[in-house]
């Protein structure tokens, strides 16, 4: 698969590479803070996994495909190994490209995670986006309304929110694929 990544700092093959991978209901610029302190001394790959963001949307979202999908994106950009950091889900993907292909992380940073298998939970944010896929949205504010009958912090909405996009023809929809 191609997932949507932002290339910067060094030119590539004239540094090494580190690949940032956000977590669960985020994207790319959720981690631009860090790339942008990376790149005076690194090639930074700020990625959109798949179902998130602008990457594409499939049916199924395993912590091996997403890893698989990391080393197709080496391969396109001909990142013979790479210094892997990823935050929550992403650190996940971390863990798991570097279990199923270690020849091609250099390093490892994990951030918000455990290499352990977490009981499902109920997830009020999800459960709040899900009623945003299925509600006509008119306004952010209408959306942030919404999603308050499920998640109180309003830091973590916004964060989530960051998801909704104006469409075409002037209606929100969510950058997510909430079924998979």
């Amino acid at each position: 698969m191609k997932l949507n990544v932002i290339q910067a700092g060094k030119e590539p093959g004239t540094a090494q590479a580190v690949i940032l991978l956000h977590g669960l209901f985020g994207s790319l610029s959720n981690l631009g803070g860090i790339a942008k302190h990376l790149a005076a001394d690194f090639t930074t790959y700020q990625v959109d996994l798949r179902n998130h963001g602008q990457s594409p949307h499939t049916a199924t979202m395993s912590y091996l495909e997403m890893a698989n999908d990391i080393i197709t994106l080496m391969d396109d950009q001909r990142i013979k190994a790479a210094h892997l950091l990823g935050h929550s889900m992403g650190g996940k993907v971390a863990m798991q490209t570097a279990l199923s292909h270690p020849q091609r992380v250099n390093k490892l940073i994990v951030a918000d995670i455990a290499p352990v298998a977490y009981q499902p939970t109920n997830n009020p944010a999800l459960e709040g986006l899900l009623a945003l896929q299925q509600t006509a949205i008119e306004s952010r504010q209408q959306a942030d309304q919404l999603l308050a009958n499920y998640v109180d912090d309003k830091q973590v909405r916004a964060f989530l929110l960051k998801n909704l996009y104006r469409t075409q023809n002037g209606t929100f929809n969510l950058r997510l694929n909430l079924t998979a």
